[in-house]
């Protein structure tokens, strides 16, 4: 029961901080997702080149989180406030500081080559985990960065209903899928990917996407999301089909690494990584249909 009231509270402050910070202006905004962005790519880091600050990843980890602070931040400013997007050429510098600092991982060059059924083989030295780094700044802070090109209007002026909106969606998603899911989905046992997440099933899938687009339906109507009615059926849709990629996709990246939370600093909730994993991959693909296709 304890631990249901402190993860409950933790969530609902967590809520109110996302809802708050968007709703508040492009500052709040700024500062808490760039912070929320710089904890994500830190657990991902975590996960995949170690835990912490070691004398041999410290260097690879500093630059990752720099470059990754330069990229939102940049494309941020770009968007509120017209700067040049020359700017974002300053963030190629801390990534060609990833690339020379990893010349001075002792064990990045140690080479014990070995003959296996007569194929010549490298034991594995750590080297292979260093283009993780990159892998950051494509998955974690390149997502995070892309959601300020849907906080302005098309005459520049702040509205963040739209973002606001795609966060509802993606919690209408989680919602529909665990209602339909724990219920119909543990008695039928149609899994939707079993090798990955064992407990997602395929009546969870379509409970969230009946919820994300009924979701829609009603934002519209209430005038929060200002889309047409496809265009807010196609959000919906979009949004539950790639948040649950986004799931999945996190769920085996920890899988792999033998991680069960990405982080620890929500009770009850894991990581930042956890908490947005469906948003890394749905908002992208949203943000592309909403600029390009949308009426």
């Amino acid at each position: 029961m304890k631990n249901f009231i402190i993860r409950t509270l933790s969530g609902l402050a967590f809520t109110v901080l996302v809802i708050g910070s968007i709703l508040y202006g492009p500052v709040a905004f700024a500062v808490v997702f760039g912070i929320i962005m710089t904890l994500a790519v830190y657990e991902f880091l975590n996960i995949t080149i170690g835990k912490g600050f070691s004398t041999e990843n410290l260097p690879a980890k500093a630059f990752t989180i720099v470059a990754a602070i330069s990229l939102f931040a940049n494309i941020f400013l770009i968007t509120a406030y017209g700067m040049d997007p020359l700017y974002l050429l300053f963030t190629m510098l801390p990534i060609v500081g990833i690339f020379i600092s990893n010349m001075y991982v002792k064990r990045y060059n140690v080479h014990d080559i070995r003959i296996v059924d007569g194929v010549q083989q490298r034991k594995p030295n750590g080297y292979e985990m260093f283009p993780f780094s990159i892998a950051a700044l494509v998955y974690v802070a390149l997502p995070f960065s892309l959601f300020s090109l849907v906080l302005f209007d098309k005459t520049g002026v702040y509205n963040g209903n739209l973002l606001l909106s795609m966060m509802v969606l993606l919690w209408c998603t989680d919602v529909g899928a665990y209602l339909l899911g724990s219920t119909l989905g543990q008695m039928n046992n149609h899994r939707l990917f079993l090798s990955i997440s064992p407990k997602k099933s395929w009546e969870g899938f379509f409970g969230g996407l009946i919820l994300s687009i009924a979701g829609a339906i009603v934002l519209r109507y209430i005038g929060l999301l200002e889309l047409s009615l496809i265009d807010a059926v196609a959000l919906g849709t979009i949004i539950c089909v790639f948040g649950v990629l986004g799931d999945l996709v996190e769920s085996q990246l920890k899988r792999n690494f033998g991680v069960k939370d990405s982080g620890s600093i929500m009770p009850g909730h894991g990581g930042m990584l956890d908490r947005f994993d469906g948003a890394l991959l749905a908002f992208p693909v949203a943000i592309v249909y909403l600029i390009f296709f949308a009426a």
